[in-house]
C-alpha cells in the first residue's frame, strides 16, 4: 500500500513494503526525502495515472484533499498522437521534442517540464519514461543513437528485476526486519544511509543522492556552529552569548573592588567643567591643551579626555576626527563614570551620523531623516548621489561598518552605515556580494526598517538596476545562479509586519520580495506568502498590477494556475503590454504545462493584445504562437484575430513574413475553425485565404482549397462553391463539375443566392449551362431590356486587386464610357488616399475585398458612406464580374434618382 500526502506543490508517498519502495524509487520524477522517510512526487495528473498503473486502484490512498483532483486525472482521456516525437539521451535526463499538438502525450510521463530556451522537454531518466512515450506515440517516437538507449534501457531492468527480487524476499520474511531492529520506514532510512540512495539508474534517474551517514554529520556541524558562535560573541562582546562564562571582559580590565561604579579619575580632572569650557569657546588653545594632558595621564583619565577630545572636534565640524577620538576613548575599556559615558556615546553617535550622512546632502541631520532619505535613494524619488558624494559616503560607510565600538553603543547606526557599504558598492559599479547582502537582511538583530531597506537594495542589485524604479513593470530576472533565496518571502513578511512600512516603503519592499521569488524556482514562496505580499500593494497602487504578475510568474511557470485568474488578474493584464519576443518563453512554458486552466485566457485574450500593443520582432516567435493556438479550444478566434493583424498591417513587424508563412497562418485560422465548426470564423478565415491566394498569383490552387472545404464543412459550402465557380469562369476553365454540385450546394432562400444571381448576370455561360433547375433554384428574372444605359462620363473608384486583373479589367470599362481610377490595396491599408478619394466626387466606389483586409476595406466603405457616396464591396477575381457588376450598381443608381424624381421611389438598398 502506498500511502500519499500532499503539500503545496508536492506529493509524499510512503511505501509499506520494500517492493513497493523500489517502484517509487525508479517512479519518474520521485525524490527521497531523507528527513521525512518519505518519497516526494511530482503534483502533476500524470502522477495519479501512473500510480493506478503501477499500484491497481487499490494499491495507493490518496488523502480526501486530492479526491477531485485524483479522479479528473483519472478520468482524462489519452489522445492519438498527431505528429512524430523525437527523444535524446541527455545523460541525467532524457530529452523529448514533440509539435504542441502532442504535449499532452508527453505530459504522461510524470517529472515533466518545459525548457522554453531549448524548444523542448526534459524527462526524468529512468525505464518507465521509455515505456509510457512508447505507449503514447507508439512507432511515430524516434530514439537518438537508439542501440545505446536500448542498452542502457535493459540494463537499468535487469538491476530493477534484482532489486524487486531482494525486496520481495524482504517481504516474504518480515521477522528478518524484526531481527534487524528496524521498523519499514527506519529500515528504509539506513539503507538510505548505507547505500548512499543513488541515482536509480547511475546517471540522473529517479531520486537524489544522500551521503553515507549525512545525519550524523549534520549534527557534528550544528555543535561546531554553536561552538563558533559563542567564540565569536566572546571575542566581540567581551561574554560569551548564553552568558555560560564569567568575568570575562574582552581584555577590559575589572572594575576594582568595592566600587561603585562611578569611576573617579586618579588626577580628579572635573570633565563637566571641561565640557563647559568647549561649549563656550571650542578654540584651537582648548585643544591644545586637552592634547597636552593626554600625554600623561592614563586609564580614566586618557578615556575622558580622549571624549573631551571628541566633543572639541564634533563642536568645530571635525566629523572623522571626532569618530576616530571617542572610537579610542571606549577602546581603552575603562569603566567609567555613568553621565560621562552616556554624554559620550551621545556624541559619537552624533559625530558618526555627521560623518556618514555628510555626504547625502543637508536632508540628512540625523539617523531618522537619513533613513528616509536612502529609502528614497532605493526607490526612485530620490535625488542622485554624486560621483564625489558617492566616494565619500563609500569611504565614511566603510570606515564605521567595521568599527566594534559603534556596534556596540549605537547598533542601528552601525546597521544603517552597512547598509550604505552595500548600496556605495553598488552604484559605484562594482560587484555586490548577494551572499552577504542576505545575511543582513536575515540578522534579527538589524532594525526591521533597515532590513527593509535592504530587501529593496537586494532587488536592486540582483536585477542590476539604481533603484526600484529601474526594474518596476520589467520583465522579471532570472536570479536562481545568484544564490538560495527561498527565505525572502518569510522575511519580508516578518520586516513588514514589524513596522518597517513607517518609512512608507511596504509596497516597494513587498514588489521587492515578489521580484526575487518571482527570478527563481516555485518552492522559493508558498501560495499563501505571495497573496500576504500583495497585502501589502493596495488595489488603488498602480504597481498593483505588476506585483500580481510577479506573485503568479512562477506559479503559471510550474503548472500551479488553479485561481489565478480571481486571485492574480494583473499577470494576464501586465502580459497583454510586454512584446511577444520577450513575453513567449516564459508563455509556451506556462501554456505546456497548463492542465487547461489559463490556457484559454492567454490564447484569448494575452496572445493577440500583446501583438497589437508591442509588434514583434522575430516572425518565428509568431509562428511558434500560433501554431500552438491551433491545438487550443477557441484558438480559431485568436488565429483570426492575429490573421487580421497580419493582413492589415496593424502588428508591427508582421510584413517580415513571407509568402508560405503567411498562407501557413492562415490556413491554421481555417483549420481551426473547422475543427472547432465555428461557422463565422471559418467563413472569415477561408475569404482571408482566398485574398491570398489571389494576391501572390496562386489563384490556380482556389479549386483545390473549395473542393476541400466543400467536403470537410458543410458551412463553407455555399462560400467555397461561389469561389470555385468564379474562379472557373473567369479562368475560362471547365466549370461542369461545379454546376452539377450547385442544387445540393445551397440552402433555399439563403442570402448567397444574390451573388449566384450576380455571377449568372456576368456570365451567360452559366444561365445558358444551368438551365432552367438551375433558374428555379435562384428565383431568376432576365434583366430588362430597358436596362442597359449610357454610362458615359461616370466615374469609378476601384480599390485593391491584382495588376493583371487590373489590366483587364481597365479597358472594359473604358468601353463603357466610365472613367476608372484604379488604386492598389496598399493605397487602402496605409496613408488616406484611397480614404480621400471614397469621399471625393465620385460615382461609385468599388471595394475588391479579394485583395484587401477587413480592417482596411471597412476604412474606405466608411469614408464613401459618409461622403454619401454610392460604394459595393464584394470579392472579385477576375474582370467580367467586375464589369458587370459595376455596370448592374450604376444602371441600380440611375433608377433611383429617376424614381426619386418621378415620385415612384427607387430600387435604393
Amino acid at each position: 500500500m502506498i500511502d500519499v500526502e500532499v503539500e503545496e506543490n508536492r506529493l509524499l508517498a510512503r511505501a509499506s513494503t520494500a517492493s513497493d519502495r523500489v517502484h517509487l524509487r525508479y517512479f519518474p520524477g520521485a525524490r527521497w526525502v531523507h528527513a521525512r522517510g518519505q518519497f516526494s512526487l511530482p503534483r502533476q495528473m500524470a502522477t495519479y495515472l501512473l500510480l493506478r498503473d503501477l499500484f491497481g486502484e487499490e494499491g495507493w490512498r490518496p488523502p480526501a484533499s486530492l479526491a477531485a483532483e485524483v479522479r479528473a486525472a483519472l478520468e482524462m482521456e489519452r489522445p492519438e498522437p498527431v505528429g512524430e516525437a523525437e527523444l535524446t539521451d541527455l545523460g541525467d535526463e532524457f530529452a523529448v521534442r514533440s509539435g504542441f499538438a502532442d504535449r499532452e502525450l508527453v505530459k504522461l510521463v510524470p517529472g515533466y517540464r518545459w525548457v522554453a530556451q531549448e524548444k523542448r522537454w526534459r524527462l526524468p531518466r529512468v525505464p518507465e519514461t521509455v515505456r509510457i512515450l512508447e505507449r503514447g506515440f507508439g512507432e511515430r517516437l524516434r530514439v537518438v543513437e537508439e542501440e545505446r538507449v536500448r542498452r542502457w534501457l535493459a540494463e537499468a531492468e535487469e538491476r530493477i528485476r534484482a532489486e524487486l527480487a531482494r525486496a520481495q524476499d524482504v517481504d516474504a520474511a518480515p521477522e528478518r526486519v524484526v531481527a534487524d531492529g528496524l521498523g519499514g520506514g527506519e529500515r528504509e532510512r539506513a539503507e538510505g544511509e548505507r547505500r548512499g540512495m543513488g541515482r536509480a539508474d547511475g546517471a540522473g534517474g529517479g531520486v537524489h543522492a544522500e551521503e553515507v551517514g549525512l545525519a550524523g554529520l549534520f549534527e557534528r556541524l550544528e555543535r561546531l556552529t554553536v561552538a563558533l558562535e559563542r567564540l565569536v560573541a566572546v571575542l566581540e562582546n567581551g561574554r560569551p552569548a548564553d552568558g555560560g562564562v564569567e568575568g570575562l571582559r574582552a581584555g577590559l580590565p575589572p572594575a576594582a573592588e568595592g566600587g561603585d561604579g562611578v569611576g573617579a579619575t586618579e588626577t580628579g580632572m572635573d570633565w563637566r567643567e571641561e565640557m563647559e569650557r568647549i561649549r563656550a569657546t571650542p578654540d584651537v588653545a582648548v585643544r591644545q591643551m586637552l592634547e597636552g594632558k593626554l600625554s600623561s595621564v592614563e586609564g580614566g583619565d586618557a578615556a575622558a579626555i580622549r571624549f573631551l577630545l571628541g566633543f572639541w572636534y564634533l563642536a568645530n565640524e571635525g566629523w572623522l576626527d571626532a569618530v576616530r577620538s571617542f572610537r579610542r576613548g571606549f577602546a581603552l575599556g575603562v569603566v567609567l563614570e555613568e553621565d560621562l559615558e552616556a554624554e559620550a556615546k551621545r556624541g559619537y553617535q552624533r559625530a558618526a551620523e555627521r560623518y556618514l550622512f555628510g555626504p547625502m546632502g543637508g536632508e540628512a541631520e540625523d539617523l531618522s531623516t537619513a533613513t528616509k532619505l536612502l529609502a528614497r535613494q532605493l526607490s526612485h524619488e530620490g535625488t542622485p548621489i554624486s560621483t564625489e558624494a558617492l566616494e565619500e559616503l563609500r569611504t565614511a560607510a566603510d570606515d564605521l561598518a567595521a568599527d566594534p565600538e559603534l556596534a556596540r553603543r549605537a547598533p542601528e547606526l552601525h546597521a544603517l552605515a552597512r547598509l550604505v557599504q552595500f548600496l556605495a558598492t553598488a552604484r559605484r559599479g562594482a560587484r555586490v556580494d548577494e551572499q552577504r547582502l542576505g545575511e543582513f537582511i536575515q540578522d534579527r538583530n538589524v532594525p526591521a526598517r533597515i532590513r527593509a531597506l535592504g530587501m529593496m537594495l537586494l532587488a536592486n542589485v540582483l536585477t542590476q538596476a539604481d533603484d526600484v524604479s529601474g526594474w518596476q513593470m520589467r520583465w522579471p530576472r532570472d536570479v536562481s545562479l545568484a544564490g538560495d533565496f527561498s527565505w525572502v518571502a518569510e522575511v519580508a513578511l516578518e520586516v513588514l509586519s514589524k513596522g518597517a512600512d513607517e518609512l512608507g516603503i511596504g509596497p516597494f519592499v513587498a514588489l521587492a520580495a515578489l521580484a526575487i521569488v518571482a527570478g527563481g524556482p516555485r518552492e522559493w514562496a508558498t501560495l499563501d506568502q505571495r497573496k500576504q505580499l500583495l497585502r501589502f500593494v493596495e488595489a488603488a497602487n498602480p504597481l498593483r498590477g505588476y506585483a500580481e504578475f510577479l506573485a503568479a510568474f512562477r506559479l503559471a511557470a510550474s503548472g500551479n494556475g488553479k485561481g489565478l485568474e480571481r486571485e492574480f488578474k494583473g499577470y494576464f493584464e501586465f502580459l497583454k503590454q510586454v512584446p511577444l519576443d520577450d513575453s513567449w518563453p516564459h508563455l509556451s512554458e506556462a501554456l505546456s504545462i497548463d492542465s487547461g486552466v489559463i490556457t484559454n485566457r492567454i490564447v484569448d485574450e494575452v496572445l493577440p493584445a500583446a501583438l497589437e500593443a508591442r509588434g514583434l520582432r522575430e516572425v518565428e516567435t509568431l509562428m511558434e504562437a500560433a501554431e500552438f493556438a491551433v491545438t487550443t479550444q477557441r484558438g480559431d478566434n485568436t488565429l483570426n484575430r492575429i490573421a487580421d493583424g497580419v493582413e492589415d498591417g496593424s502588428i508591427l513587424g508582421a510584413e517580415a513574413l513571407d509568402g508560405e508563412q503567411r498562407l501557413r497562418l492562415f490556413r491554421w485560422a481555417l483549420d481551426a475553425a473547422r475543427k472547432k465548426t465555428h461557422d463565422q470564423d471559418a467563413d472569415r478565415a477561408f475569404v482571408r485565404l482566398v485574398r491570398e491566394l489571389l494576391r501572390q498569383g496562386r489563384d490556380a490552387e482556389i479549386p483545390n482549397l473549395c473542393e476541400e472545404c466543400q467536403d470537410a464543412f458543410p458551412a463553407l459550402k455555399e462560400r467555397a462553391m461561389l469561389a470555385a465557380l468564379e474562379w472557373a469562369l473567369e479562368s475560362g476553365e471547365e466549370f461542369g463539375k461545379w454546376l452539377d454540385r450547385l442544387p445540393n450546394a445551397f440552402r433555399p432562400q439563403s442570402p448567397r443566392l444574390d451573388d449566384l444571381r450576380a455571377l449568372m448576370a456576368a456570365f451567360p455561360e452559366l444561365e445558358e449551362a444551368g438551365g432552367e433547375k438551375l433558374k428555379r433554384l435562384v428565383g431568376w428574372r432576365p434583366p430588362d431590356a430597358g436596362e442597359a444605359r449610357d454610362l458615359a462620363g461616370r466615374t469609378v473608384l476601384v480599390v485593391g486587386g491584382h495588376p493583371s486583373l487590373m489590366t483587364k479589367a481597365m479597358p472594359q470599362l473604358g468601353e463603357l464610357g466610365l472613367q476608372p481610377e484604379w488604386l492598389d490595396a496598399d493605397s487602402a491599408k496605409q496613408g488616406g488616399r484611397a480614404v480621400g478619394r471614397a469621399q471625393g466626387s465620385v460615382d461609385l466606389v468599388v471595394v475588391n475585398v479579394a485583395y484587401i483586409g477587413h480592417a482596411a476595406s471597412e476604412r474606405v466603405v466608411e469614408a464613401a458612406k459618409s461622403a454619401g457616396n454610392r460604394y459595393l464591396a464584394r470579392a472579385f477575381t477576375g474582370p467580367r464580374m467586375l464589369v458587370s457588376t459595376v455596370r448592374q450598381a450604376l444602371s441600380a443608381a440611375d433608377e433611383d434618382r429617376e424614381g426619386v424624381r418621378s415620385g415612384k421611389g427607387g430600387r435604393r438598398r
